[in-house]
């Protein structure tokens, strides 16, 4: 929204009101004085502008430089509801409020010079000391030499359907708010996010230099695989499970590789491009696969990947901003809800669609000067000696910097001063049902965080809790029986000195709080069972002691009594 202009005493542009003007206009036309001695006369009215007004017949003075679009009254509504917004912990991202301004001129028929063009803020991106170190023209030298006597022994150098890259990147179930508008001055401004932390789960991609993808294979952490999780995904995309973590190993490496992009490769000797992790390249057995179907990897150098893998470069960026927008739209469209496994299907197949395009995939074989090749296509800013070798006069080889050759361009349809100050005030259409509040609720709702359906949802985690308790209980009962059939009365006389509080279970009081961690049990978020100690009766998580149904306390002053 334009700021209000406000004169500084000093300043004498602009003095002259709308009665001067007025009455300087009726002196020239009845003829009683000059249009110069009637400027001068009249609180000096600069003589263009009372050309230019008795041309147009238009005597209303504005403010200096273009007026508002929509109309102070319109961006006062958009500003209220910006901080309705706020209150309830969704503040909007420039790119909201840029569609409320264009959808609420465009509804209420208010001329306009908005386009469909999306501007973007960028960020810069970490990069680690190794990955700067990594790159240096000797290395990269070398590398793109390899590359070309590889391409050129298989007879790949005017294939580009018959190149390959593969690699993973980690999506997370949870929203980034990112970037958003706020009342000027606020201190703290909230966006409510699905989770503090997220799962990730891990996507490999692949894709050549025509275009072509491979659909994705993601891998979950976990044993027991569920068909809901492939539901949405896009076609042809397939789920591995890894009971240890959600990260590639050497066997998904291989079954990837035998089960999902062997059955796609075209026919004959094909290039694909990796990195150097160690669960792309230490199985001898998928190496020996890989040769018997013309399969040829080609590993990528250390630190190197950040401007020499395409994925990197022009792809994975692309997916995660538009996961996050799709995750951003499902939190403000389910407010209460938590983004899961079930959902990650449908969002990755709303993000995989729109970055996963033909134009991303050429542009990064492109950019990394592997197809068509091209080691000059490495630009000079990418590596860390670069500039050193510019300034050290002994050096002998001189390095020309290139140019981009982009230009920018001005928006020719932006209408003039002249022409705006010319149009009429927009008028607001005050109907029923295009009000701006009417529309501004319409496109940009307000969700509630306290509905209904959230209250439901406690409730019926409250019923499952106190399932999960008796369950608990009646576990930890079979297991006190047995140790107190062994316990011996040493045991017992070495724990006299010990705090006993046998009415402070988890049944009765659902404050409960672990001896090691110190969580209660109503907000518990860990998955280990809950353990009463023999001794002490007082319960902790499973995994928060080191001895069998004894909590460390009572463990530690009976391991040093049998000592």
């Amino acid at each position: 929204m334009p700021t209000k202009y406000i004169r500084k005493g000093t300043v004498q542009r602009g003095k002259w009101t709308e009665a001067d003007l007025l009455r300087a206009a009726e002196a020239v036309k009845n003829g009683v004085m000059g249009l110069r001695e009637a400027c001068r006369t009249f609180n000096n009215i600069p003589p263009p502008t009372l050309r230019r007004r008795l041309k147009k017949n238009d005597f209303i003075k504005r403010t200096l430089g273009p007026p508002c679009i929509l109309g102070i009254q319109n961006e006062l509504k958009i500003r209220f509801h910006i901080q309705k917004l706020q209150k309830h912990g969704f503040a909007p991202t420039r790119e909201n409020v840029r569609a409320m301004a264009f959808h609420l001129a465009d509804q209420l028929k208010i001329k306009h010079p908005f386009n469909r063009d999306n501007l973007s803020v960028r960020k810069a991106e970490g990069v680690s000391l190794a990955r700067c170190n990594g790159m240096n023209k000797e290395k990269v030298s070398a590398y793109f030499n390899l590359l070309e006597t590889t391409l050129m022994e298989a007879g790949l150098v005017n294939k580009p359907g018959h190149i390959f890259n593969m690699d993973e990147t980690g999506l997370q179930l949870n929203n980034k708010p990112g970037y958003v508008i706020a009342q000027k001055g606020s201190k703290n401004v909230a966006a409510i996010t699905s989770s503090e932390k997220g799962e990730t789960i891990t996507v490999i991609s692949c894709c050549n230099a025509e275009g072509f993808y491979i659909p994705p294979a993601c891998i979950f952490k976990g044993k027991n695989q569920k068909t809901e999780f492939e539901d949405g995904m896009p076609t042809g995309s397939v789920v591995y499970m890894n009971e240890k973590s959600a990260y590639i190993n050497t066997d998904l490496m291989f079954t990837w590789l035998k089960e999902h992009f062997v059955p796609r490769k075209p026919d004959g000797k094909i290039l694909l491009l990796l990195d150097g992790h160690a669960s792309h390249c230490n199985s001898v057995e998928m190496l020996e696969y890989a040769d018997e179907h013309n399969v040829i990897l080609f590993c990528l150098p250390g630190h190197t990947t950040q401007f020499l893998q395409p994925l990197d470069r022009c792809f994975f960026k692309s997916l995660k901003a538009f996961w996050n927008k799709a995750c951003n739209t499902f939190v403000k469209a389910n407010p209460g809800r938590k983004i899961s496994r079930l959902q990650f299907g449908q969002l990755l197949s709303e993000a995989w669609s729109k970055a996963a395009t033909v134009d991303n995939a050429v542009s990064a074989f492109k950019s990394t000067g592997i197809c068509p090749f091209n080691p000059g296509a490495i630009p000079e800013y990418a590596y860390l000696d670069s500039e050193d070798e510019k300034l050290d006069p002994n050096t002998s080889a001189v390095y020309a910097t290139e140019s981009n050759n982009t230009t920018q361009t001005k928006d020719d349809k932006m209408p003039s001063t002249s022409a705006l100050e010319s149009e009429p005030k927009p008028e607001l259409i005050n109907t029923d049902k295009n009000t701006p509040e009417t529309l501004l609720n319409k496109f940009f709702p307000v969700p509630s965080s306290s509905s209904a359906s959230i209250q439901k949802k406690k409730e019926e985690d409250q019923r499952k809790t106190s399932k999960r308790k008796a369950l608990h209980e009646k576990k930890n009962k079979r297991k006190n029986q047995k140790i107190e059939d062994e316990s011996t009365d040493d045991d017992t006389d070495a724990l006299d000195g010990l705090v006993t509080q046998s009415d402070d279970s988890p049944d009765e009081d659902d404050a409960t709080e672990c001896l090691g961690c110190g969580e209660k049990y109503n907000v518990t978020t860990k998955a280990d069972d809950w353990i009463q100690c023999l001794h002490c009766q007082r319960w902790f998580h499973e995994s928060c002691s080191k001895y069998l149904n004894l909590c460390d306390l009572c463990g530690e002053n009976l391991s040093k009594k049998r000592k």
